[in-house]
């Protein structure tokens, strides 16, 4: 992502975005202002990054390590995979969904009673985003 901040706004249909999420963050504001009702598609390129020497895709480790089952108590999405690409609704820990390659996905809401902006990050220990290498650039485009 850019040193600068883009400002966030609602995409139209048919319109898309591009950002670089990278795993060193714990979240990465897209730019994208989500509005109710509206579905979008959620696309990671072929990228890879890593997790101290583990290197994975946006769909994350299918298993985890020893060491990772040991600390799944301070995975941050309990429902993603270790390094699985996740969104958020606005920065609420509430309001995780794991996303991995691809989803499409309808925002219903979550965060709150006002549209709130799409982050998204790498899914690891809470306390472990210093040992993080690597980026995946995902594109987000509203289909409806």
């Amino acid at each position: 992502m850019s040193a600068h901040r883009r400002h966030a706004a609602q995409l139209a249909i048919g319109q898309s975005t591009s950002v670089c999420v990278s795993s060193a963050s714990r979240y990465v504001p897209t730019g994208v202002v989500l509005k109710r009702g509206a579905k979008y598609v959620i696309t990671a390129d072929k990228s890879h990054w890593q997790d101290w020497k583990l290197d994975s895709d946006a769909d994350g480790r299918d298993r985890p390590t020893f060491v990772q089952s040991m600390a799944q108590w301070a995975l941050r999405c309990k429902s993603g995979r270790w390094f699985q690409l996740i969104g958020a609704v606005g920065r609420s820990d509430e309001h995780f969904f794991p996303v991995g390659k691809h989803l499409q996905w309808t925002y219903e809401g979550q965060g709150g009673s006002r549209d709130e902006e799409l982050n998204l990050f790498a899914n690891d220990a809470w306390f472990a985003y210093w040992n993080n290498r690597g980026e995946i650039n995902v594109t987000i485009t509203r289909v409806a």
